[in-house]
């Protein structure tokens, strides 16, 4: 049973939060990314006049409990010839995803979608230029 919830509910004090609890069959869902998808994503990234790398936000009591962000590797772009441009800034690109967030309520483990803003990857962007009038 999936249940959407818009407050957080307070586990009972006598029951814990099992860590190692798998979800519920009901809960199933095949969202794994094939091995060739990865490794699209990673030459990608080290293509980019924008490179990132990919660190892992770890959340047992979410699912999917491993996902992988984009972290800008330099506060500025890269040339063609792979040399820093400093005329331009890498920025992260942010996309909102739903995950499924594992509560207590009493002593029923539950489950309810929940919105996540994650970081994709990185692109250049021309700096913003303020001219200051004296």
């Amino acid at each position: 049973m999936l249940i959407a919830s818009a407050h957080a509910h307070v586990p009972h004090r006598d029951c814990k939060l099992p860590l190692d609890a798998d979800f519920p069959p009901v809960v199933k869902a095949s969202m794994g990314s094939s091995g060739q998808i990865r490794s699209l994503r990673i030459e990608m990234s080290n293509r980019s006049l924008s490179p990132w790398d990919y660190i892992n936000d770890e959340d047992n009591n979410r699912y999917p409990s491993i996902i992988y962000e984009a972290k800008c590797r330099h506060a500025g772009c890269l040339d063609s010839q792979g040399n820093m441009d400093p005329r331009v800034n890498s920025i992260p690109i942010s996309q909102e995803i739903l995950v499924l967030r594992r509560e207590m309520i009493g002593c029923t483990p539950s489950f309810r979608l929940e919105k996540k803003m994650i970081t994709v990857g990185c692109t250049c962007v021309r700096p913003i230029v303020h001219n200051l009038i004296e």
